[in-house]
């Protein structure tokens, strides 16, 4: 395939998907760079000449960003940074050291930096990504391990002795593999096997499903509808009853942004905007008649 020409270039990273690594780490790594993948579809930027990324990763993992001049190139650039200094509040400071690869100092805010921040608490994403990304491994682990047993329905065969333990371990090799494998009895002891399973389909539906729903608790914190929401036969004002509680992150959070990009116009002469993504702009859409009228025909018409 023609795929193959840039995936064998990439045996690292084909590796992360062998047997030894479909643990719960792997999938958690998995899962949080995931997260964050999703995350950051939430707003439209306009940042020059930051790349709009730039500012939601500072944003996502510390709570708040800074904005300054990168003396070196003369460029406004985006930074990771530690409020500093006695202020009014203590989630105010005067000052803000900015660090990078290249160049770290602490400025004054205001006048050297502005500092962006995430929501009204300078909350970070990374602890809710972290919450949920450890859900998903567990998950995904535990579904892998119960398909994997469904393949020996008469439960794990227990080991006698150092040679039956090399013969099951080449064995569920195999096995993890889909290979065709057995074990051998040389001793002739005879292969007893513990723990049954049983109702496997039933347990692995139900784990999905799980998965699927964790999935979906997530998009919700950070403000997206996700499918599981919608049923064909809920009317509108059902499908969309938890409208109000999406906003309340993302008002937050877009408030936030606004609000420090306005700073960042005032200081650096810049022309920074920022919106929600189109397709989640649930404030313009379910205020819009037309378009609740439009979704309230679109029920009409499946339930008929």
């Amino acid at each position: 395939m023609y795929i193959n020409q840039y995936l064998d270039e990439t045996d690292v990273r084909i590796a992360k998907y062998a047997r030894e690594n479909t643990t719960y780490s792997a999938y958690y790594f998995f899962w949080r760079d995931e997260l964050f993948e999703r995350a950051s579809y939430l707003f439209d930027a306009k940042t020059d000449p930051v790349p709009p990324h730039e500012v939601d990763v500072r944003l996502f993992i510390e709570g708040h960003c800074g904005i300054a001049i990168l003396p070196n190139d003369k460029e406004l650039t985006a930074f990771f940074g530690t409020p500093s200094g006695v202020g009014k509040y203590r989630d105010r400071r005067p000052f803000y050291t900015v660090r990078s690869p290249i160049w770290s100092d602490t400025l004054t805010v205001g006048k050297d930096v502005v500092v962006i921040y995430n929501n009204t608490l300078a909350n970070p994403l990374l602890d809710l990504v972290h919450h949920y990304a450890q859900l998903l491994a567990h998950t995904e682990v535990t579904y892998i391990n119960t398909a994997i047993n469904a393949r020996i329905p008469n439960g794990a065969p227990v080991a006698k002795n150092q040679i039956q333990k090399n013969g099951f371990t080449d064995f569920f090799v195999k096995l993890f593999e889909g290979k065709f494998g057995f074990v051998s009895d040389l001793g002739d002891m005879g292969i007893e096997y513990a723990g049954a399973h049983t109702n496997i389909t039933q347990d692995m539906t139900d784990i999905w499903d799980a998965r699927q729903r964790i999935l979906s608790d997530f998009l919700a914190d950070i403000g997206i509808k996700s499918g599981l929401e919608k049923r064909s036969n809920t009317v509108s004002d059902e499908a969309n009853a938890n409208t109000p509680a999406l906003l309340v992150n993302l008002k937050d959070m877009l408030k936030s942004r606004k609000k420090g990009f306005e700073e960042v116009n005032k200081l650096f002469g810049t022309d920074w905007s920022v919106e929600l993504n189109e397709d989640l702009d649930y404030i313009n859409t379910f205020t819009d008649p037309h378009i609740e009228e439009k979704f309230t025909n679109e029920e009409k018409i499946s339930d008929n």
